[in-house]
């Protein structure tokens, strides 16, 4: 009696956990899908205009002023703070005489590279992991180094292309910060990167290639020469964590002629798998679906490793790298939503193909053409604006983790600003404005990775249940 009893109890339980199983699967598919319907729109409409109000600096109640950052002779007259608060008059005032940058012969031992870069004090551990970044480079070192400065972390790594048409001394320089940090890479092949874009994802590649043998990164962020972070390293870290995995990549629907259409697109003909015996026939004969984006992104750990370890990109970065501008902007937003392929962190297709575009938070930037109001400095080149000290209030509350583009020979108030913000951040415990992490969990590519690792997980849920 007591063994029937068991049983029916035991049946009983089963059914319970069953009912509330797929009664939170329900919710979760709906609050998804409700999301996804409220959100497109407002990405379709919001993209580009990312803006904010100063939110007043609280006091500082570490660090105390024992470190301070190093301004440069061209800035030391400029007072960042009074920018940062609003102070309109003044902003106007050093607007009229710009500071740029005055290049000096800088001693590149690595004695005074290391002083120059490493942190003032021992850095609190970013949790849950470091960040990695990409950047294709070609002029203008001490920018580059100051960026360096900026985001450097014992944890993070750095990896640099550089372009073919670079001078002696530039690459000189890069090399020398190899030579100097164990945590900075330099790409040994150099490609000629064109205003079309064209070898630009092959710069990319080989950092990757570089990065994704070292231990303690989850992100990676792809940065062009004149980007400039806009988040401190401990406040980069949290937010690419929120995203759980997820890739952010700008996606939308991909014009005809930025793609070869007598060309074979399918992963066999692509030779797209290293290990086509052990790959799914399904995923062998499955034909890219065509998007485009920008070529900025911030790639999963697991998104890196499967490019370079799972797949070989060679053919397919050969075959997209013809002679039409923009065609940097397809290869990542194509896998991304090449389902088929089922790259890790990778989002639906289903947007795009209804003609919807996903936004990202990885790069902020301003195109002429379609929001100029929003670039307070007036200066565009090529159509994008190049930020200026007008600029730095509202850029130091935006939500991208970077900008594009700020010129060392347009305005570098606003470069050391932003630099001697992000300083007070990371070392100071300065804080302007409390992080909206529930922002960067709520992206739409981030609830379909949730999704997708739900149902992953259902096959061996269901094997515990019977």
């Amino acid at each position: 009696m007591y063994a029937e009893r068991f049983i029916y109890y035991r049946y009983i339980l089963k059914l319970l956990l069953i009912i509330v199983f797929f009664a939170t699967l329900t919710v979760i598919i709906f609050t998804f899908y409700a999301h996804l319907y409220l959100t497109s729109a407002q990405h379709n409409e919001d993209e580009g205009k990312d803006g904010g109000l100063v939110i007043p600096q609280k006091p500082n109640s570490r660090g105390g002023g024992v470190f301070k950052f190093r301004r440069r002779p061209e800035t030391a007259h400029v007072q960042c703070d009074r920018i940062l608060h609003g102070d309109l008059e003044y902003v106007e005032k050093i607007a009229k005489n710009r500071t740029t940058l005055i290049s000096r012969d800088i001693d590149m031992d690595c004695g005074a590279v290391r002083s120059r870069i490493l942190p003032p004090k021992r850095m609190k551990p970013l949790h849950p992991f470091g960040v990695a970044y990409a950047r294709i480079v070609y002029e203008s070192y001490e920018f580059i180094e100051d960026e360096l400065r900026s985001s450097y972390h014992p944890q993070n790594f750095f990896c640099y292309s550089v372009d073919s048409k670079a001078d002696d001394e530039f690459n000189e320089r890069i090399e020398t910060l190899q030579e100097c940090l164990p945590n900075v890479f330099v790409t040994k092949a150099r490609f000629d990167i064109n205003r079309f874009g064209q070898f630009m994802n092959h710069a990319y590649y080989e950092c990757f290639k570089l990065l994704a043998p070292q231990q303690g990164w989850g992100y990676l962020i792809l940065m062009q020469n004149y980007d400039i972070m806009t988040k401190s390293v401990y406040e980069t870290a949290a937010i690419l964590d929120r995203l759980g995995g997820a890739n952010d990549v700008h996606i939308r629907p991909c014009e005809d002629n930025r793609w070869n259409h007598t060309a074979k697109w399918d992963a066999r003909s692509l030779k797209l798998f290293r290990d086509e015996a052990r790959t799914d026939p399904e995923k062998l004969n499955a034909t890219l679906t065509m998007a485009r984006g920008a070529v900025h992104a911030s790639l999963s750990r697991a998104a890196v490793d499967w490019m370079v370890n799972t797949v070989d990109l060679t053919k397919l970065l050969d075959q997209l790298n013809i002679n039409v501008l923009g065609v940097d902007e397809v290869l990542l937003p194509t896998l991304q939503v090449s389902e088929a392929l089922d790259m890790p962190g990778r989002f639906t297709a289903n947007c795009m193909k209804k003609r919807q575009i996903t936004g990202f938070i990885t790069r902020m930037e301003i195109w002429q053409y379609e929001h100029s109001e929003l670039c307070f400095s007036k200066k565009f080149r090529h159509c994008v604006c190049i930020f200026g000290i007008e600029d730095f209030p509202w850029l130091s509350n935006q939500l991208k983790l970077l900008a594009n583009k700020m010129m060392p020979s347009f305005d570098y108030a606003a470069v050391d600003c932003m630099h001697e913000l992000l300083f007070n951040r990371t070392h100071l415990g300065q804080i302007n404005h409390e992080l909206q992490l529930a922002l960067y969990e709520s992206q739409p590519y981030v609830s379909v990775q949730a999704l997708m690792m739900f149902f992953r997980g259902i096959p061996s849920f269901l094997t515990v249940m019977v």
